[in-house]
């Protein structure tokens, strides 16, 4: 790196004064917006669960590998940190991970920060200047978030945000692929398709992918999932379904730590203890409907 670029690294600001600056303000009044709203909270950490380490030592790997390929990306860099404080139940070292996502995130907002914007506008001025006003122009856009509201002194109510996931059925001579769940908190054994949330910066379909590959080891080609339906469960969940009948590999328990054991069954016969709004789903594709809702009151449309 030239001594240029040494300053540059060493300064924070990435070229563009008074960068940091600005991304740690508004991190400042998020927090103070979270605090308004939810006071001091006290909870437990959570970390260091059993498989923790594994999934970080993987998510590591996977960072290295993309990088050899150059195809190294800001959600490979964050995903390692997090999953490295996760993995982390000594509190010293808990925090120490914790500032390193904190630092990853701002860089990587500061990333955003120098793009430029969906509307065509150019990139901030080398003199660190905002274009008129980046955060009142971003607030007009996309109208206030929690943290741009509370700044702005404006009462509009947060405007409402889904929790994404993707599940995919890998279907051979009539059965489907179904996974114990164990260890994780949520429907601990009982049968679940893969699955997982979609992660920021990610596609439904890159999502589909990569839970398939990290749960079950095996590769699909984007061209190769088929999107069946859609589930809307109460209140903020948004379920999409892909069917696979093409992959790479044969599929194996990839994570341990989170799945008993995989078994193939019958579509139209799933187990008794199969997680309902999956088997609800199920059900659904099989019968070509394409839209569900699940658990909101009867008479809800």
């Amino acid at each position: 790196m030239t001594k240029d670029g040494e300053e540059l690294a060493r300064d924070g600001d990435a070229g563009v004064p008074g960068s940091l600056a600005r991304v740690l303000g508004d991190v400042a009044a998020e927090r103070a917006a979270q605090d308004s709203k939810w006071g001091m909270q006290a909870v437990p950490d959570g970390t260091g669960a059993e498989g923790a380490v594994a999934e970080a030592d993987r998510a590591r790997r996977e960072t290295d590998e993309a990088g050899r390929r150059g195809e190294l990306t800001w959600r490979h860099i964050l995903r390692e940190e997090v999953l490295e404080a996760f993995a982390e139940s000594d509190p010293e070292l808990l925090r120490t991970e914790l500032i390193q996502v904190a630092a990853v995130a701002v860089k990587w907002a500061q990333a955003l920060d120098r793009r430029p914007s969906a509307a065509g506008e150019p990139a901030p001025e080398a003199d660190g200047q905002p274009r008129a006003d980046r955060s009142r122009a971003a607030a007009v856009r996309s109208g206030p978030g929690e943290a741009a509201a509370k700044a702005a002194g404006g009462s509009r109510p947060d405007r409402f945000r889904a929790i994404v996931d993707v599940h995919v059925m890998l279907v051979r001579d009539g059965t489907v692929l179904l996974g114990k769940r164990a260890n994780t908190g949520y429907g601990d054994g009982q049968w679940h398709l893969p699955s997982g949330h979609l992660e920021p910066g990610e596609s439904v379909v890159g999502a589909a992918v990569r839970e398939a590959r990290e749960e079950v080891g095996v590769g699909i080609r984007p061209d190769d999932l088929e999107f069946a339906h859609v589930m809307h469960r109460a209140p903020d969940r948004v379920g999409l379904f892909f069917v696979a009948r093409t992959w790479e590999g044969e599929p194996y328990n990839a994570e341990p730590h989170k799945c008993a054991e995989l078994a193939w069954r019958p579509l139209g016969e799933l187990p008794d203890d199969t997680i309902g709004y999956p088997a609800a789903a199920i059900a659904r594709v099989l019968a070509e409907e394409p839209f569900a809702l699940y658990g909101w009151p009867t008479g809800i449309a």
